[in-house]
């Protein structure tokens, strides 16, 4: 029998700061309204000790492989306006693991309206 693993859509993927929620889809609709150019970023530029995901039991490091297993380098990693990633922690760990020395990413100029706000 196998084990179950959870599965995540990209339409369930956000990016959180503060109380400010986005998700993924609206950070890359605006970018592409913007038209903000697609580029190579270098890898080894990048801060790698962001705690993106929750990974302090093993079955959410499965959850966590598994997305990086799943995920495709064909899309960009998204760059908020202050220079962090809001999207594509995944890709960003599939990229170093296989080797790559960049990466496509987008960096937003300006956010865009948050999809919510979460009352604290």
């Amino acid at each position: 029998m196998k084990v179950p693993v959870d599965n995540m859509t990209f339409a369930e993927s956000q990016y959180h700061r503060g109380d400010k929620i986005w998700t993924a889809q609206t950070l890359y609709d605006f970018a592409k309204v913007k038209e903000y150019p697609i580029l190579d970023m270098p890898l080894w530029n990048i801060d790698l000790t962001a705690e993106p995901f929750e990974c302090n039991q093993l079955h959410s490091f499965i959850f966590q492989c598994k997305r990086v297993n799943q995920c495709s380098l064909e899309y960009p990693i998204i760059l908020d306006d202050v220079g962090q990633i809001a999207d594509g922690y995944h890709r960003l760990c599939k990229a170093i693991l296989e080797g790559k020395e960049t990466i496509k990413a987008i960096r937003l100029l300006e956010m865009p309206a948050p999809d919510r706000v979460e009352n604290k």
